[in-house]
């Protein structure tokens, strides 16, 4: 008798853990359709122009310059308040892919590959840092400006 008890609680247990795992997986979608994240309900587009008027490199002065890139891209969320942010910046130089975040009408925007990193932050009323860390030397250059 002893045993008895127990068995019969492993017997009964068993299928209900067999059960619980099966449950956990998601039901496969019906054959020929496809499975589409619905779309994020505030959807704007991006096109700045950026005019920067300082440039500073590493331990150096900065010196002025003028460097001009354009940034145009998409940004989406489910709020407005906080907007992802898929973006392309095309100077004469190159063109960088960037993602970030867009608050009201600031932006921060991040890409480029391990070789040079590219960071762009633009404040509410426009003004904007945009900084180059090349992974060779290594060194750092910053351009000081607006973006509208």
């Amino acid at each position: 008798m002893r045993w008895t008890l127990p068995l019969a609680l492993v017997a009964f247990a068993e299928p209900a853990l067999a059960q619980e795992s099966t449950d956990a997986a998601p039901p496969a979608p019906a054959a020929g359709t496809v499975s589409t994240a619905p779309p994020e309900p505030f959807q704007q587009t991006i096109a700045i122009g950026c005019r920067f008027v300082w440039e500073c490199v590493e331990n150096e002065p900065c010196t002025e310059t003028e460097f001009s890139p354009d940034v145009t891209g998409t940004a989406g969320g489910a709020s407005a308040d906080a907007l992802a942010v898929q973006s392309q910046m095309v100077s004469d130089a190159e063109t960088v892919t960037l993602t970030g975040t867009k608050q009201d009408k600031a932006l921060s925007l991040t890409g480029g590959g391990f070789d040079a990193r590219h960071l762009l932050s633009i404040a509410a009323d426009g003004a904007s840092r945009y900084t180059v860390h090349y992974a060779d030397g290594p060194i750092a250059i910053s351009y000081l400006g607006t973006c509208k």
